[in-house]
């Protein structure tokens, strides 16, 4: 199988699947609970497009605790940056049609304690399969702190056929369980 196949086949699947709002609340608790997001006092996060895991129960529990959140922002055909936002007004649409912070202010890398990362699918080695533009990657090739995609357990894949590009992921959380 292709990466390209792998990507319509979890389409497919991501598709089909019902109660994205439950998965994501049933994960959401699940990584507040541990230490790598309680200790973190920056978190970068994603802002869900179509049914992909949504965020927005992470980003509450962030400002509840006094986290600063950053969302990514795509600053070019191969780069993205980390860029703040306090709230949904701080957004519009950008690049891919996906909501993006309308500062252009980078936020250092260095300083990102959890980057929350999404997915089409992911595998139990801890690494994804994205739509193929390759951001993260590239993102995540040089950062220190710790990254964890989310995931529907219906998404993981025994492979998703890492390149040797394609960065590995500090760990993965499905409504089920957090590996």
């Amino acid at each position: 199988m292709t990466k390209e196949q792998l990507r319509k086949e979890l389409h497919s699947i991501r598709n089909g699947l019902k109660d994205t709002i439950s998965a994501s609340h049933q994960i959401a608790k699940l990584i507040a609970r541990e230490p790598f997001f309680q200790n973190a006092g920056t978190v970068m996060l994603y802002y869900a497009i179509k049914s992909e895991i949504v965020t927005d129960f992470l980003w509450e529990k962030c400002v509840d605790e006094g986290k600063i959140c950053l969302f990514p922002k795509c600053i070019s055909k191969t780069e993205m940056i980390a860029v703040r936002a306090e709230s949904k007004t701080e957004f519009q649409t950008g690049a891919y049609g996906i909501m993006e912070p309308i500062s252009s202010t980078a936020y250092p890398k260095e300083k990102i304690d959890l980057i929350i990362v999404p997915g089409l699918g992911f595998d139990k080695e801890k690494f994804r399969i994205g739509y193929g533009a390759g951001y993260y990657d590239r993102y995540l090739s040089d950062y220190t702190g710790i990254s964890v995609g989310l995931c529907r357990e219906a998404l993981l894949k025994e492979s998703v056929f890492p390149a040797s590009h394609d960065v590995k992921l500090s760990y993965i959380a499905t409504e089920k369980q957090i590996f």
